[in-house]
């Protein structure tokens, strides 16, 4: 028998140059951006104040904070989190 624990898996942060995004098994989580030297997050699993986008989570001077913010806001427990690649 399957159950919905079954298909549960660790969310994984996929990583390029300026754009790392965080999914697990059924879902994108959020994501950041690297603009002008500065790290943008996005919460993709609430909407922004106007409905039109992702709940924007601030800019960061570097990856780990607006990561953080990400894993944060989302709710992806550190003990769930696994990365592939590297920024």
């Amino acid at each position: 028998m399957n159950t919905d624990s079954d298909k549960l898996q660790p969310a994984i942060w996929r990583d390029s140059t300026d754009i790392c995004a965080l999914a697990d098994g059924e879902r994108h989580l959020g994501h950041i951006l690297l603009i002008g030297g500065r790290w943008y997050a996005f919460d993709a699993t609430h909407h922004n104040e106007a409905m039109d986008g992702f709940r924007d989570l601030g800019s960061f001077a570097s990856q780990g904070p607006a990561r953080e913010a990400v894993e944060l806001s989302c709710g992806a427990a550190p003990s769930r989190l696994r990365y592939a690649g590297a920024a």
